[in-house]
């Protein structure tokens, strides 16, 4: 289940297409029929974010003469069996008789099955009516064959459908129409792009993510052997790559089997951070939490977590950490696993200098995050002994761009490979999308949305990447990857069941159990 895919140019991916489909009709059409059910299936659950399907909902359908108006038909029918009463509007810029014989099979197997709840319409029409309200609009129209610029009929199809203002949902079947290697200005925005199969490279340029919204990649099983051409540099990643964690666990097993990882974290201003940050440790399976915190608020925190063990720290009179840290956490390294750093830190000099120290000093895996983020701290990595554990960090653009100083840009990704190799360090770079980067490839994760743009979600995350880092403490790409996967699959967990805006961070922690087991 641990599966990488390569993003492919656009010459590439219609090469290796061609590769697996031999341009025979029936093996097309089978890709064809996986891809549009994985689009249905995805569209539905991703609508609930906003909020319930409504009795009787309206579905706009942008149809061309490719193969991507079958995915979007497919996906239709796949819709119609979950929602009867589903009524869909089909838009045409291309007479029926000009499309791909494969994608007219379809219309003419969906006719029968939605009889007056499907209505066809040529773009010229559709652009004489007033605007109508949609639950969704999906955007079949060009497939990787487009080169810009629009035509002029398709180009203003597309005005008219992104400034519809009663759409509440856009979704793209491969790329918005419009983007190819380049993006005409006039292309289909998008919510999310639906991408089965195969990685498309113009979908994660970030020129493109006006248009592109968030990438969904579907697996189907035409496309799961996938080779890694050699020097191949991007990846996405299996949105179900965290699904191997779900498995029984050794009845030989006991607490230490698990991993025993320890926190530095939080302050009198930040206590929750460190709540957080342990609590995600937790509910991710770790064996063993000790949290190291500000004396005056760790008797009051063990109340509220008390599944960890909790040691009381000295504070500088700026609050910052006494160098006395570097003492005790010497002392429990020894029965630890691996460590993290920095979720509600205050970083005064004198915290500054332990963390350094501890970074130089300690041999155990180190996950950095947070206010431990900056230029003195990573500069500190570098005096690691060769032999020492891995070291993670998890900045976001801001603080990424910091450490990498203003000399590089920070969204060339050949600038994260290098400082990824240059520090000896696994970077996960929060954004969207997210990526993770071991010096040698960057892993782009399609999965997690705007429920996570709150405080604390990335404590969270920092602690369930302590959890794997301390089980699988040599191989931090892969504990990288599981936590990462598994917190956004969590959250998307969470949006489609509450909504993005109604939420509290900590509701995470209880969708990690169902998207782990579901």
């Amino acid at each position: 289940m641990n599966r990488l895919y390569p993003v492919f140019s656009l010459e590439k991916a219609k090469a290796f297409e061609r590769s697996i489909l031999k341009d025979d009709p029936e093996m097309t059409s089978r890709a064809m029929e996986q891809a549009g059910r994985a689009i249905g299936e995805a569209l539905f659950q991703d609508y609930q974010e906003i909020r319930r399907w409504p009795d009787h909902p309206e579905m706009l359908v942008l149809a061309g003469k490719g193969l991507n108006t079958g995915d979007a038909l497919i996906a239709c029918e796949t819709l119609l069996a979950k929602l009867p009463d589903l009524r869909v509007r089909l838009v045409t810029t291309i007479p029926e008789e000009d499309w791909n014989p494969l994608s007219a099979a379809v219309l003419h197997r969906l006719r029968p099955l939605m009889g007056s709840s499907l209505s066809i319409v040529p773009a010229s029409g559709f652009l004489e009516e007033e605007n109508q309200a949609y639950a969704v609009v999906l955007d079949g129209l060009y497939g990787l064959g487009f080169r810009p610029p629009l035509r002029e009929s398709a180009a203003a199809l597309l005005k008219r459908v992104n400034e519809n203002d009663r759409i509440e949902l856009r979704a793209a079947v491969d790329a918005p129409s419009g983007v190819g290697e380049s993006a005409d200005p006039g292309s289909f925005v998008a919510d999310f792009t639906y991408m089965p199969g195969v990685a498309k490279a113009p979908c994660f340029v970030p020129a493109h993510v006006s248009f592109v919204g968030r990438i969904r990649f579907l697996e189907i099983d035409s496309f799961l052997s996938q080779p890694s051409p050699p020097g191949q540099r991007d990846f996405v990643a299996s949105p179900f790559y965290f699904k191997s964690l779900n498995r029984l666990r050794s009845g030989q097993s006991d607490k230490r089997t698990y991993g025993h990882g320890l926190i530095l974290a939080g302050s009198p201003r930040m206590p929750g951070a460190a709540v957080m940050a342990t609590l995600g440790a937790l509910q991710s399976g770790a064996g063993l939490v000790t949290t190291l915190t500000a004396a005056n608020v760790s008797t009051h925190l063990a109340g509220v977590v008390p599944e960890a063990m909790w040691r009381p720290l000295q504070l500088t009179n700026e609050g910052g950490i006494d160098v006395e840290v570097v003492r005790v956490l010497g002392q429990l390294a020894d029965q630890a696993h691996a460590v993290l750093i920095g979720p509600g830190l205050v970083m005064d000099r004198a915290t500054t200098f332990a963390i350094c120290r501890i970074i130089r000093e300690t041999p155990l895996p180190l996950v950095l995050d947070a206010s431990a983020l900056t230029q003195d701290v990573i500069a500190a990595v570098l005096g690691r002994p060769l032999k020492a554990g891995s070291v993670v960090i998890t900045p976001h653009r801001g603080e990424y761009a910091r450490m990498l100083g203003p000399k590089e840009d920070p969204q060339d990704l050949q600038a994260l490979i290098g400082f990824s190799r240059r520090y000896r360090v696994t970077t996960l770079l929060k954004g969207s999308p997210t990526l993770v980067c071991d010096g040698e490839r960057v892993i782009y994760l399609a999965v997690g949305g705007p429920v996570l743009a709150r405080g604390g979600a990335g404590d969270i995350l920092a602690g369930m990447l302590l959890t794997q880092l301390a089980q699988h403490p040599e191989k931090p790409l892969e504990a990288t990857l599981h936590a990462a996967t598994w917190h956004g699959a969590a959250a998307d967990a969470l949006a489609r069941d509450q909504g993005a805006v109604a939420v509290r961070t900590t509701d995470l922690l209880a969708c990690l159990a169902p998207s782990l087991r579901s």
